[in-house]
Formats: structure tokens, sequence, C-alpha cells
């Protein structure tokens, strides 16, 4: 076996020094542990016995480590160990006592990953296995030979172990656990016979997390365990980071207006006990099923106005008449119209029926006179005396026009200024004119000079005030004799200006 000369606390420095450079070269540690370590000898001086959890010659010794979060289910650690070992035969013919200082890198299988506890469980059992270096001094105990057996060896190692973490919270838990080693070296104990020597590390402290999980969403729940990890930092979350629903509706604490009362999604998390979509503690009517516009009320006849003011609470209506209808729609309420089928447009009274405006019984809309009164049996418009008849009869007798021509003789003027009269009593009829002649002439000469004839009448009556609208004057030549032409009685008969009043179209 080489010896190696630098001093044992050199030794020490470039084990720690080493320790450092592993951990740099695996990342940065996340977690950080601190241990009492007790060891137990099982080599070639006891017959590779395996007796271990004896602890009959034991001396305390310390480790440190340090450990990443690789993923659910394996971490990566770095373990620098002093362990002081002492072993002597029964007989105590035999022994040693050792100091050994190991940096191990071992790969730790984790219980706790989800699939066979969870990952936040509190007791949370591991395997680990890797392998490192030794840094070995032993001295001759009670033996046949004083001294120095290991002076500072180097050797490799090879651990293999097991333990429990009992996790108190998320920055610190109590670790126990045991580790086989075995230094690749087997003179150590004093004794090489070609068989690497063991002994079993028994481990008990506390690991700390170097600093606080990454908590994303502020929410107390680090983000490899937060289901939910954008809930705000404001809501109360459960273990796995999601919002607690306190009533179970569905609705997030930090989003239900009614947290202790189960309710409805769409009502933030609110009760609605008559199921109108309208929060009980918002609805005016909680136990009647009604609308949101009326504050949780019914409308029964859903005419717009609420039940509480509508006196035709199961029909709908109109607003203005406190829902109650209008069936026409003449702007009176049915209740109070006389007339409940007028047709949509006519013009009403209060009562609901057609406006009689000029008093004579016959409705605006069926009166083609409706501002003269007038006689039902004229459509509503006054009836023509017959004495007006008889002297529109005179007055056409009473035109005359010079002879071929159509310019009125002056002895015609009286008459047309009485039919002037006529027109404005009687303001709803038109006057009707038609002009004749005998049969003297081509028939072309008499049309024309009938016409024109008719024409002067209508232009001396319209220069005395009547309305050219209110007059209709045509010319019909020979075309409708009412005597015959072949004696000078009758074509002075078929020479005429006819007069008529007729109704005003409606």
């Amino acid at each position: 076996m080489q010896k190696l000369q630098p001093t044992n606390s050199l030794r020490v420095a470039l084990v720690l020094v080493s320790f450092l450079a592993v951990n740099t070269a695996f990342g940065q540690g996340m977690s950080l542990g601190a241990f009492a370590t007790f060891s137990e000898y099982d080599g070639d001086l006891n017959g590779n016995e395996h007796r271990f959890y004896q602890f009959n010659t034991n001396k305390v010794g310390a480790a440190i480590s340090l450990q990443q979060y690789l993923n659910p289910s394996f971490n990566l650690v770095e373990k620098f160990s002093f362990n002081q070992l002492r072993y002597q035969s029964d007989d105590h013919q035999v022994g040693f006592d050792g100091d050994f200082y190991g940096l191990n890198v071992k790969i730790r299988y984790k219980f706790n990953n989800g699939y066979i506890l969870k990952e936040d469980a509190w007791f949370a059992p591991f395997l680990v296995a890797g392998g490192g270096v030794q840094l070995i001094n032993t001295d001759e105990y009670n033996g046949p030979r004083e001294g120095k057996i290991a002076d500072g060896e180097f050797a490799g190692n090879l651990a293999a172990g097991a333990g429990i973490l009992f996790q108190f919270n998320d920055r610190v838990g109590l670790e126990v656990g045991s580790t086989l080693n075995m230094p690749m070296d087997d003179a150590w104990d004093g004794v090489d016979n070609g068989y690497y020597d063991f002994y079993l590390q028994h481990n008990l402290g506390l690991v700390f997390k170097l600093r606080k999980p990454k908590d994303s969403d502020n929410d107390g729940v680090p983000d490899k365990k937060d289901k939910c990890p954008d809930t705000p930092s404001t809501a109360k979350v459960d273990s796995k980071g999601c919002p607690v629903d306190s009533d179970k509706d569905g609705v997030a604490d930090y989003e239900d207006a009614c947290p202790s009362l189960a309710g409805k999604q769409n009502l933030k998390g609110c009760p609605d006990k008559d199921d109108d979509n309208v929060a009980d503690q918002d609805d005016k009517c909680p136990d009647v099923k009604g609308v949101e516009r009326f504050a949780g009320c019914p409308d029964t006849d859903n005419d717009g106005v609420e039940d509480a003011r509508d006196k035709c609470p199961n029909q709908p209506g109109l607003d203005q008449f406190d829902g109650c209808p209008d069936s026409d729609g003449d702007g009176v309420q049915d209740s109070e119209d006389k007339c409940a089928d007028t047709p949509k447009g006519i013009k009403v009274d209060a009562t609901g029926c057609p406006v009689d405006s000029d008093g004579d019984g016959v409705p605006d809309l069926q009166d083609r006179c409706p501002t003269s009164k007038g006689d039902p049996a004229n459509q509503g418009c006054p009836v023509i005396k017959e004495e007006v008849k008889k002297r529109l009869n005179f007055a056409t007798r009473g035109i005359q026009f010079e002879t071929g021509k159509a310019a009125l003789k002056t002895s015609s003027y009286p008459m047309l200024d009485e039919v002037v009269g006529i027109l404005g009593e009687y303001t709803d009829y038109n006057l009707k004119m038609g002009g004749h002649t005998d049969s003297n002439g081509s028939n072309a000469t008499n049309l024309q000079l009938s016409q024109a004839r008719v024409d002067a009448v209508k232009a001396y009556l319209t220069r005395k005030g009547v309305e050219a609208s209110r007059i209709e004057a045509t010319g019909y030549g020979e075309e409708q004799p009412v005597a015959t032409n072949k004696t000078s009685a009758g074509r002075a008969q078929n020479r005429r200006v006819t007069l008529e009043l007729v109704l005003k179209n409606p």
C-alpha cells in the first residue's frame, strides 16, 4: 500500500475541496443535511459475520450533505462524512481505531414520487446507491503491534443504503438511515487477504431546503406540487395549491360571494332557491320565480309590467295601462273600450269608438263629409234640398251664349252667381258640368264648341271665388241630345249646359 506524504489536515482539506467541486459540477444544491453518524465494522477481524446494529463500540461522527431535486422519483446527493470507527474482538486480542473521511455521490430513489406515496407525504422512505472516495487513518487498538495501520490512505468507495425522511414542513425534515460502505482497500483493518471490508454508517440528522421552493403564484404551495399554478395570491388554497371551495358549489371561495352557501356558478356561488337566476340575497321575491328586470319578482304575463303593479297580471298589456291590454291598439284599454275591434289607425274618442267629428251619427272613418253634419243615409253628408236642385235646373236653362260662340251673355251672370252661392253652401260637393250642342255643323266643331262653352262657365265661376278643383267641365258636342234636332224647339233644348252637384271623393 502506497503511503501519501501530505499531512492529514491537508488531506481533509483536499477532500472538502473535492466535495465542493463535485457539488458545483452537478449544480446548485437545493437541500442541506447535517447528521450525527455511528459506524459498525464488518470484515476480516470478525470473520465477516455481518453482526450489525450491536452498537458495542460506537464513536460519534458527523456528516453533511447537499441534495438536488432531479424529478419526482430521483434526487442527486453529495455527502461528506467524518466517521470514527472502532473495533475490538471479544477476546480483546485484535482491534483498530480509525477515522474515515468520505465523499460520495449517490442517486437517491424516493418512494414519495406520486406513484407509491404522495410527493408531499410526511413519511418518505428512500434507497441510495453510488460511490466516491475515502481518506482513511487507522491505528492498532489493543493488538500485538502498536502504531499506524493506514496513515492517510485514499481509496475508492462503493455505497448503498436506505432510510426514511420525516418531513415536518416544506423546509425542514428529520432523516434516519444506514449506508453500507466498502472502501476499495482491504488493508485498512490490518489484515490484507484480498477481500474488501465494510462498515455500516448510521445517520441521524436534519435536512434543510436551502431556498424556499419556487411558488410562482405565491399561494404557499411549491410549483412542483401545485395543481393550480395560476391561483391568485389572495386566494385560500388546499394542499394541492387549488382554491378552496368551502361550500362545494364549484365556485372557489375567493370568487364566491356566498362562500358558506352552495349556489350557482353564474351567480358567483350564491343560492337561488326559486331558480330565476337572481341570487337570493338580491331577490326581492326569493320564494317566487321572477325575472332579473324586476329583481326576481314575477311578471306572469310577460308584458314588462311586474305583477305587483300589474292590474291585469294574467293578460299581456301595456305599461301605460298598468299592464292591462289594448287589443285594437287605439290607445284605450279594453276595460274602458266600447269599441274594442276598431281597425288600426282609426282615430277614436275617450270610449275607444271611432270619432264622429260632426256629430251626425256617422263615424269619421265612414263619413264622406266628416266635418259637415249630414244624413247617415247619405254617407254622413248633407242632403241637397229639393229647392236647390230646382234652382240648378233653372240655372241650366238660364245660361246663354252668343250664337255659334263660347261667349257668355250678360243675362247668364245672375244665374251663375246663384250657382256660386250654392257651391258656397254645399262645401262637401263639387260641380259637374256638361256642355251640349245641336246637330248643326260637324261633330268635331260641335264638340269643340261645347267644351269651349263649359270652359267659359268654369272661368266665370273661378273668377267669383270657386276653386277650380271643385269644377269638372266636359264638352259632349251633339252626342247627348234631349230632344229632336229636326225642329228649332228641339235644337234649342239640345243647346244647354248641365249642372250637377256630386259628393267629393272621400
